[in-house]
């Protein structure tokens, strides 16, 4: 008998250590569901637990479990889960832990009641006393991009090539690290400048997108899964780059924050030098891309105005969102001379968050952002509001920023909505495509129902028809204008609407 009480106990220690048990669970998911999404949006109709595996960043000191589950929602209501004014897919996201891949059934175009959404889903816990705690959690890590869209060479001239891995393999031991930052940036520009012109030379699409892991490489990634097209995403620094790319003809596509091409348009900013790109034109608006001001939770900043004298991170240069940054502190009253401003990619920068080496960090990128999302797993965060005075500012500018909340939910953390600007993503063409080839590239955007989350892309979901004129700093491409009329009926836009372009050549209405 005490042998068996001594079995029974041990099982039951074990069941404990796995983690919470499937009504625990299914509570604790509907509860993140109802805060995520508006009320009377989803039911939780089924939810199966997984099992669950020891959390290996765990703190030190700190019992963590993960838990793996597969649900079920069934939509209560109409949802379109791509509107910009709503936490849609964000919310989802960010309440089951769910990575895109792992969900199933969200459509282009808004969901219907009665539909239901398929997900693979995590959530952290950690171990207080006798029971468990949920934990806020990045929920997955994004897939590496293929071969074709890494910064490593692949191809060339094989003397050259032998050259410059002869020149890169004899580098001085001891070299700075800004020395070989500078080589392996001029490698991926290398890189992807001759993979455009293959593409371009074999009757395909090259689309300058971002950097590794970032939000617009992802969604290049997710319009190139279909068969019959052949579009090869390319790795770069950011939208000015991109921008500057489009403008030389080393690509036919390109994708960038709208102020960004807005500057290269009107020939100011960082292009005064490059003079205004007249031919410049948008095939459409893809998604919003807000600012995110991130601080720990446990700092004191609760302005962007008391960013003065900390140490910020504004992005790197290249980069469209590092020029938004400065933005936003100029409108908050702190120059560039009146931060410790650090140049930091953002994976870098969360860490320095984390390490405490940096007090905030301004990014421009699509909500919820996955490696947002995923830092806070090792640390809470919070996101710092923009006074009502500086949106004005900067939405008053005409520089292609609009009023925007990051609705609560869209972090697990978040509670509250937060008041920012944003500016449109955007797929621009230069001239040298036909306006036929300009309006096939409009239906294929715009014209199919894929499930964008199902390929990797959040920010995805948000694109159609409906929505591509929302936002738009710069004109649309008048082929690209007859094709959206014949697809859908525009959204009403509450973004600046696209100035009249001005007296340009003939070959800027291409």
């Amino acid at each position: 008998m005490r042998a068996l009480l001594q079995v029974l106990a041990a099982l039951a220690l074990a069941a404990c250590g796995a983690g919470p048990d499937e009504t625990v669970l299914t509570k604790d998911v509907a509860e993140r569901g109802a805060q995520a999404l508006p009320a009377g949006t989803v039911t939780v109709a089924t939810l199966e637990r997984r099992g669950s595996q020891s959390d290996t960043k765990a703190p030190s000191g700190e019992t963590r479990r993960i838990v793996y589950f597969d649900t079920e929602l069934k939509l209560d209501r109409d949802f379109d889960f791509g509107a910009w004014d709503s936490p849609g897919v964000a919310g989802i996201v960010s309440a089951l832990g769910t990575g895109p891949k792992g969900l199933v059934g969200v459509t282009s175009g808004g969901n219907k009641a009665g539909d239901r959404v398929l997900a693979h889903g995590t959530a952290l816990y950690k171990r207080e006393g006798d029971g468990w705690a949920s934990v806020a959690s990045g929920g997955f890590s994004p897939a590496e991009p293929p071969s074709y869209a890494t910064a490593a060479a692949q191809g060339g001239a094989v003397g050259m090539v032998d050259s410059m891995r002869a020149a890169i393999q004899n580098m001085p031991k001891d070299i700075s690290p800004a020395v070989r930052a500078v080589v392996e940036r001029e490698l991926a520009l290398a890189n992807s400048s001759i993979r455009a012109a293959l593409v371009r030379a074999t009757e395909g699409y090259a689309i300058a997108a971002g950097p590794e892991h970032g939000q617009y490489l992802r969604f290049a990634q997710a319009l190139s899964d279909d068969k019959g097209v052949r579009i090869v995403p390319l790795i770069t620094r950011g939208g000015e780059e991109n921008l500057r790319m489009l403008r030389d003809g080393k690509v036919s596509l390109a994708l960038s924050q709208g102020d960004a091409a807005l500057a290269a348009y009107e020939g100011k900013g960082n292009f005064a030098e490059d003079g205004p790109h007249l031919t410049l034109r948008a095939i459409g608006s893809l998604y919003p891309e807000p600012v995110h001001v991130i601080v720990r939770g446990d700092s004191p900043i609760a302005s962007v105005s008391e960013l003065a004298g900390r140490r910020v991170v504004v992005g790197q240069v290249g980069s469209a969102s590092r020029t938004t940054a400065l933005r936003v502190l100029e409108a908050h009253g702190i120059g560039a001379k009146n931060v410790q401003m650090l140049d930091l990619p953002l994976n870098e920068a969360l860490i320095g968050l984390r390490q405490k080496q940096v007090d905030a960090v301004i990014q421009v990128i699509g909500a919820p952002a996955d490696i947002i999302r995923d830092a806070l797993t090792d640390v809470s965060l919070r996101l710092v509001p923009l006074s009502e005075r500086a949106v004005t500012t900067l939405v008053a500018s005409d520089a292609g920023y609009f009023a925007h909340t990051i609705p609560r939910g869209a972090y697990a953390t978040q509670k509250q909505d937060v008041r920012t600007i944003a500016t449109a993503a955007l797929l621009l063409v230069g001239a040298d495509l036909a306006e036929s080839e300009v309006a096939a590239a409009t239906r294929y955007v715009f014209g199919q129902a894929r499930d964008f989350a199902a390929r990797g892309s959040v920010q995805g979901t948000r694109v159609s028809a409906a929505n591509a004129r929302l936002g738009l700093s710069i004109p649309l491409h008048i082929a690209a204008a007859k094709a959206l009329d014949g697809l859908s009926k525009p959204a009403q836009a509450t973004p600046p609407s696209a100035p009249a372009p001005p007296a340009t050549p003939p070959s800027a209405g291409k």
